[in-house]
Order: structure tokens, then C-alpha cells, then sequence
């Protein structure tokens, strides 16, 4: 299982203001931390801030001076992706395509240029469909474009779109069968971002846990999550066991001596 550091966001207040306020050791310390808790990705998000651009570029050598994680640079402008892309070192994650047109023409050549790995959307302009089908129909739809630009598909990883248990109970019934088709019929990797499903739920940690184990057990490849929780690394470190991902249980076993597993 992949993960993708979801800490160091725009979206955050204390990080928002910390961009604002250019506090370049609590960047630091924000990026050290989810090294240490597992993180194989960090995603970096500067929308929030006064000049999103500037911010990516500042953020992004910020973090590569304390730590030499991949990032994942994520935004909806590909002048900021490019900038972002430009400056990081070593491979890298775009954040995000989709079917939306502009969205679309605007990052599938930064993807060919830079040869990074990417996060593919299942919403086309219409916004993100309400059902299974449609969005596996999305899925399939971005398959066939990138194949046909000569994408490679290993670094693709399709994103269904979780949306809130809050809306609607079967929110998360919808994105497990999404999860399990889009695997079965296109042979792609899948991700989520964890912290939707549980929008406007008191325990949202516990929920975003047990979506992380279930999600799992679905094929899912890789989630954007918050690496310094200890509790939902220690999920996600049993459910590896469980599947029979951790051979003889050797990480399971490292994490226990590290004392890094909480119950």
C-alpha cells in the first residue's frame, strides 16, 4: 500500500497560515514527520495561499531540504503543477487528471513532458457522478486517452471518488464496487483520499480507519492519509498482514520492536 502524506495542505489552517506567514521550520517539521511515519509520497497543495505558484515553488524546495520523499504536487492549474514538477527532484505524482475538458488538455502534457506518475479522477465535467457505473464508464474513458498518448499505465492511479457516508449511506457500498471493477476490467491501480467519506461524522478518524481496511481488502493500491496517525498506520500495517502482503509477518513484526503499533 502506497502512502501518499496528505499533511501538507493549503486547506489545513495551520499550514495555510504557515505558507502565509512563510514559517519554514514548521514546513520542515510537517515533512519530517510524515517521512517518519511511512510516507512514500507527500502531496503538496498551496491553493489557499496568496499566490498558489510562488507557494508551490517556496513549499516544495522548503521540503526537499530536510527530506528526500517523492512529492506529489497537486493542484487544478497546470502553470502551478509545471512549477511544482519543474522544481521537485527525483520521481514524482501529479495531482490530478480527469475527464473535465480543461482539466484534461492541461495535464496530460505535463505528464508525456515530465513522465511522473499521476492521479486519475473519475468526474468529467458534469462533476462526479452519483452511481458505480458512471464513474467506472469515466475510468474506462481515461484508460483508452491515455493509452493512446502512451501513458504508462503502472504509474496511473484511478481515484473513484469517495464521497460523504453523511449524503448518503451507500456512499461507500458505491466506491467499494467502483474499486473492484475499475481493477477487474482495466487492470489499473486505485487510490483514495481517506478523510471524505467521513465529512460532517463525529469520530471521523475511527471511520476513515475502517474505510482504510475495507478499501484494502477491495485491491485498493495507495491512499492519501495522514502518515504521522499511528492508529491508522497500525491498520493499515495489520490488513497488510491479513491479505497476506507481509510475509512471515516481517513488517508487522519490525513495527511491534519499533514500537510504532498502537491498538
Amino acid at each position: 500500500m502506497l502512502i501518499i502524506g496528505e499533511k501538507l495542505n493549503s486547506a489545513i489552517p495551520s499550514v495555510r497560515e504557515a505558507i502565509l506567514n512563510k514559517d519554514v521550520d514548521f514546513i520542515k517539521e510537517l515533512a519530517k514527520k510524515q517521512a517518519a511515519g511511512g510516507a512514500d509520497f507527500l502531496d503538496i497543495n498551496t491553493a489557499q495561499g496568496n499566490s498558489e505558484i510562488d507557494d508551490m515553488e517556496w513549499v516544495v524546495r522548503a521540503v526537499q531540504e530536510v527530506v528526500d520523499v517523492p512529492l506529489c504536487i497537486d493542484s487544478v492549474s497546470p502553470d502551478v503543477i509545471r512549477k511544482g514538477l519543474e522544481v521537485a527532484q527525483g520521481k514524482t505524482m501529479l495531482n490530478s487528471i480527469s475527464m473535465e475538458t480543461s482539466r484534461l488538455e492541461g495535464m496530460l502534457p505535463l505528464i508525456k513532458e515530465f513522465d511522473c506518475a499521476v492521479i486519475a479522477l473519475t468526474m468529467d465535467d458534469n462533476g462526479i457522478p452519483k452511481t458505480a457505473e458512471e464513474r467506472i464508464k469515466i475510468a474506462g474513458q481515461l484508460v483508452d486517452i491515455l493509452k493512446k498518448q502512451n501513458v504508462d499505465l503502472e504509474k496511473v492511479y484511478f481515484d473513484p471518488l469517495v464521497l460523504p457516508l453523511a449524503v448518503d449511506s451507500n456512499n461507500g457500498v458505491i466506491f467499494f464496487e467502483c474499486l473492484t471493477e475499475i481493477k477487474r476490467l482495466f487492470n489499473v491501480k486505485t487510490v483514495s483520499g481517506l478523510s471524505n467519506v467521513s465529512h460532517s461524522l463525529p469520530k471521523r478518524k475511527l471511520i476513515n480507519r475502517n474505510f482504510l481496511t475495507i478499501c484494502m481488502s477491495h485491491g485498493m493500491d495507495a491512499a492519501i492519509m495522514d502518515p504521522t496517525d499511528t492508529k491508522i498506520t497500525s491498520a493499515l500495517i495489520a490488513s497488510n498482514l491479513l491479505l497476506n502482503k507481509d510475509r512471515f509477518s516481517r513488517n508487522y513484526l519490525k513495527a511491534f520492536r519499533n514500537n510504532s503499533l498502537e491498538d
